[in-house]
């Protein structure tokens, strides 16, 4: 729905004609507002009509930090009229820390239960985001590098801005994660670290 034709104001109207407005009828008449979007480049600012976030994506790893930066893409969807894409990757390797861990010895089985787990997930972020009238994707991508994953989805998919926890499950809790620092510095979107 467009947010510029988003509301209806019924206003009722006496004692003339139709054709001047005021026939006792009551009137439906689009009620309209504009969001103007600032612009800085240079510092020589400019306003835009429409916002310069249309697209949201959300790494994700079901930790406390990833859920606090979809909560984060969920105002900022909200307050932009953007759709989010939420991604998890599955890792192949232990190379990099991974968001969803596969290190176990029965590999096959462990990849279901997170992918179960994972679904669970999303399904709570369909229902939040079909709350609030936000278009939402999910995703999941099995990578070796989950960096590389997260940037090359970005890259491609004309992402607006990234929304990411500053640490991912296993990393430790005193520094950014491998993965933030990795897309940060790679990704061409600009990304937005939650702690």
């Amino acid at each position: 729905m467009d947010v510029l034709s988003r509301y209806t104001i019924k206003i009722e109207k006496t004692l003339e004609e139709c054709k001047e407005g005021k026939c006792g009828h009551p009137h439906e008449i689009p009620f309209t507002f504009k969001q103007k979007q600032i612009v800085c480049s240079d510092l020589s600012c400019r306003e835009l009509d429409v916002s310069l976030i249309k697209h949201i994506f959300v790494p994700y790893d079901g930790s406390s930090f990833s859920n606090r930066a979809f909560e984060f893409a969920l105002d900022l969807a909200a307050k932009y009229n953007s759709s989010i894409t939420v991604g998890t990757v599955m890792a192949t390797s232990s190379a990099e820390n991974s968001f969803v861990d596969v290190e176990e010895p029965d590999r096959k089985i462990v990849d279901k239960e997170k992918m179960a787990a994972m679904e669970r997930y999303f399904k709570k972020m369909h229902a939040l985001s079909e709350k609030f009238s936000i278009p939402i994707k999910t995703e999941i991508f099995v990578s070796s590098s989950v960096s590389d994953a997260v940037v090359t989805f970005a890259n491609s998919n004309k992402v607006d801005l990234i929304v990411m926890g500053t640490r991912g499950k296993g990393d430790n809790r005193l520094m950014i994660g491998s993965v933030s620092i990795g897309v940060s510095q790679k990704a061409i979107a600009p990304v937005l670290l939650i702690k």
